[in-house]
């Protein structure tokens, strides 16, 4: 497709370069400069190396851009961002094409926004779907959608290096049952951001877990967190401070095991632990509501 120069005229401002990725362009090569989106590169991995860290580069991965990693796509170039274009089916969408295929998140300060992570027709277990090693990272509006028989042992699995993480607006959807160990694995995570994000699934250890190493002063409000097996849908660390607050939260455990809020300040957070819709939620930490 050739797209007019208005066409990208809403694209964010940036002092830094711009890149294109399109794998459907009839002349998308990794060889490309990828400064044209009529002759874009095909390959993320290809335009982060031609970023400069810390500069504001943008990678534009255009609407219908399908690419099939094998082992990693790797943002190990600080300060850039990966920015989806399109809406609907037409997102860029990163299909996982063996077991140890994931987005790896190395440097500091990369941003990732509106691209769909598939497990498209690898019927195995993925380890991790993104791994995030860099501190400053921000994970926006990305879907992972339910695969009919396949799933990730982690969505979203971090270290202790990645403080001051931002997850917000993101929809994560995984199999009924135990089909996967954990939605989001947060391992430390000081000063994380986590708002406004749908994660559902069945999780034999959590939803959104942290049970290794505690954090502080984390924020999660505001999110939609569901855990069809009888583990918690909300689990932090008995050492992590910060606030929990607002957020809807449904789990098979029995009621008082759907949230474990640490040592946070929990506020206005409302838990079910029956889905046949015979009871409702109530204010979570307080006695069963079934």
């Amino acid at each position: 497709m050739a797209f007019v120069a208005n066409s990208l005229s809403n694209l964010p401002v940036t002092s830094g370069s711009i890149f294109f990725v399109d794998s459907g362009a009839s002349r998308a090569s990794d060889g490309n400069a990828g400064r044209d989106p009529n002759v874009p590169m095909a390959t993320i991995d290809a335009a982060v190396a031609r970023c400069t860290a810390n500069n504001g580069d943008i990678i534009v991965v255009m609407p219908g851009h399908d690419e099939n990693p094998t082992t990693s796509i790797t943002l190990d170039v600080a300060g850039i961002w990966v920015y989806g274009l399109g809406w609907g089916a037409s997102r860029p969408t990163i299909t996982f094409g063996a077991t140890a295929a994931t987005l790896a998140i190395s440097a500091a300060s990369c941003r990732v926004s509106n691209l769909v992570f598939d497990l498209g027709t690898v019927a195995a277990t993925i380890t991790v779907g993104i791994t995030i090693t860099g501190a400053d990272c921000i994970i926006e509006d990305c879907e992972i959608p339910s695969h009919a028989t396949s799933q990730f042992t982690s969505m979203i699995t971090t270290t202790a290096d990645a403080d001051r993480l931002t997850l917000r607006r993101n929809r994560f959807r995984g199999l009924a049952g135990t089909a996967g160990a954990v939605g989001i694995t947060l391992v430390g995570c000081d000063d994380l951001n986590m708002h406004d994000n749908v994660v559902s699934g069945g999780f034999s250890t959590g939803t959104v877990a942290q049970i290794t190493t505690a954090a502080n002063r984390v924020h999660i409000y505001n999110n939609f967190l569901v855990n069809d097996s009888a583990f918690y849908a909300l689990d932090v660390h008995d050492s992590t401070t910060g606030l929990i607050m607002n957020n809807l939260i449904g789990s098979g455990a029995a009621f008082g095991a759907t949230l474990d809020p640490g040592n946070t300040w929990p506020a206005q957070n409302f838990a079910v632990d029956v889905a046949d819709g015979t009871v409702t939620g109530a204010v979570i930490p307080k006695t069963g509501s079934s």
